[in-house]
């Protein structure tokens, strides 16, 4: 083995004795310790009973074919770093022995000082490979030991108040772009799974940053038309000439600019979903020209007179009210029955607060992974400021913060100024959760229907009795109590 001192360990093979000493006694002069082979026999022997950083080796040999030599060693020793050397170099296979594994080759007769030169950059090469290998096997016991003590520290922080880790977030296997099992986004879910399977045209509305082409792509994954393209396009970043030309295409010298044939966006989705997100954004003229691809499945090219057939489902979505640009005259009422043959809302992230938590993991975990940083979760002022807040920006919005909170916030929790705008934002935007926050035809519901359920769960459902405690006619209370969709616990019976 090599001495501390030593360059490194070589093993010259080479069926000439005097080639074998001559590279041998060179190499030795610069520090690397060196063995000798005359075959490939002997070599193997070699290799087996000893750890060699570089091997020369000549490819013509008595009793082994070169490259077969190569093969074996380079099973033996993995890191072994191989020199070619040979006395035919114009007819070589060079290429093969690089595939096979070779580092370098030099041509016989060759100059000492070449040799010199290839050992020595070979081994610079081995060097810099096994310090990264090193770090690399360094940085992975500092992740082990880290993700550890983060565990502990986990266990440590769960069982005190004061922070709030919610469970790793699981990808739904049924729609795995949505992340939420509230009520609301259930109810959606269902509608998804129920236009899906039909050839209706589809508006999906909501506020923006709720997450609308989210649900836009599930129902073209679960159609029939899985298997062809879903070609999203926002109508409002576009002009109406652009927007024109990209969904129709154009021809060539139809407009200044236009040097060649275009296809346009209609014919990218053929077969398949085009979406178009913002669909109140276009113009009255525009929509003349989409109407006829959803009534008559035909479009032409800006600048063409050629009528072409299109396949095509389409998936409209809005932030605004369509029925009141309707009224103004600013979008055309018989092409909003034609994409509002099936209607999608989306609610709003404050209607849908009991997937805020889910939500806020989601994206914690995402920036985690994408800036390196080790968090386990939010104290529990900030969960209870997320939970009062309104989200005007929805779930966009929401992503937007925790991205942000990573980026600031030093482990293992993010803490409240780490989300230095939220505290305004809230005084701004509190979510109505009061009565007194609400409208009061809203407010007064709530109330009513709180009341005679307190009632009735006082009075075990006794419609008399209740009748009597609140002061109000049984006949009255009971037809009241069944509008409220309220009943105590033998309620159902006496009725």
């Amino acid at each position: 083995m090599p001495s501390a001192e030593s360059k490194g360990f070589v093993l010259v093979i080479d069926d000439y004795e005097h080639i074998r000493s001559t590279f041998a006694s060179y190499l030795e002069n610069f520090g690397f310790q060196v063995k000798v082979a005359k075959d490939g026999s002997e070599a193997r022997t070699l290799v087996d009973q000893n750890i060699f950083d570089i091997v020369i080796l000549d490819v013509c040999l008595p009793d082994y074919n070169g490259m077969e030599l190569l093969k074996e060693l380079k099973s033996i020793q993995p890191t072994l770093e191989i020199i070619i050397c040979t006395g035919h170099a114009d007819d070589y296979d060079f290429f093969g022995a690089i595939k096979s594994g070779a580092a370098d080759w030099i041509s016989k007769p060759c100059k000492l000082q070449e040799l010199h030169a290839k050992v020595e950059r070979v081994r610079r090469e081995q060097k810099a490979l096994r310090e990264l290998s090193k770090k690399n096997s360094e940085l992975v016991q500092i992740k082990t030991e880290t993700e550890h003590v983060l565990k502990g520290m986990r266990t440590m922080i769960q069982s005190q108040d004061g922070c709030v880790i919610p469970k790793r977030t699981k990808i739904r296997s049924d729609f795995p772009e949505i992340i939420g099992d509230s009520e609301k986004i259930e109810s959606v879910l269902e509608l998804v799974r129920l236009v899906s399977k039909t050839k209706s045209s589809v508006l999906i509305t909501g506020e923006s940053g709720t997450g609308k082409e989210l649900i836009a792509r599930p129902i073209h994954r679960l159609s029939s038309r899985t298997s062809f393209p879903f070609v999203p396009v926002n109508c409002g970043a576009l002009t109406e000439t652009l927007l024109e030309s990209e969904l129709f295409g154009h021809e060539r010298g139809s407009f200044t600019g236009a040097t060649m044939d275009k296809r346009g966006l209609v014919e990218e989705a053929e077969g398949g979903t085009l979406f178009l997100d913002e669909i109140g954004e276009t113009t009255p003229q525009f929509q003349v020209k989409l109407l006829r691809v959803l009534q008559e499945g035909e479009f032409r090219r800006v600048g063409s007179s050629k009528c072409n057939h299109a396949n095509i489902r389409i998936i409209a979505a809005t932030n605004v009210c369509l029925e009141d640009n309707v009224s103004k005259g600013t979008f055309r009422e018989d092409l909003y029955y034609r994409l509002n043959q099936f209607r999608i809302m989306v609610p709003p992230l404050r209607d849908r607060i009991d997937d805020l938590l889910l939500l806020s993991q989601y994206f914690l975990e995402s920036a985690c992974t994408e800036f390196s940083k080790e968090l386990v979760g939010f104290s529990s002022e900030v969960i209870e400021k997320f939970l009062r807040y309104a989200w005007p920006g929805n779930v966009r919005e929401l992503e937007n913060m925790v991205t942000q909170a990573v980026i600031l916030s030093t482990p293992p929790t993010i803490e409240l100024g780490d989300v230095p705008t939220l505290i305004d934002r809230l005084h701004k935007n509190p979510r109505k959760t009061r009565l007194s926050d609400k409208p009061f035809n809203e407010a007064k519901g709530e109330f009513e229907r709180k009341y005679f359920q307190n009632v009735l769960d006082r009075t075990n459902g006794n419609i008399s009795a209740a009748s009597r405690l609140s002061k109000i006619d049984r006949k009255q209370f009971r037809e009241k109590a069944r509008k409220l969709g309220v009943h105590g616990t033998s309620y159902a019976q006496q009725t």
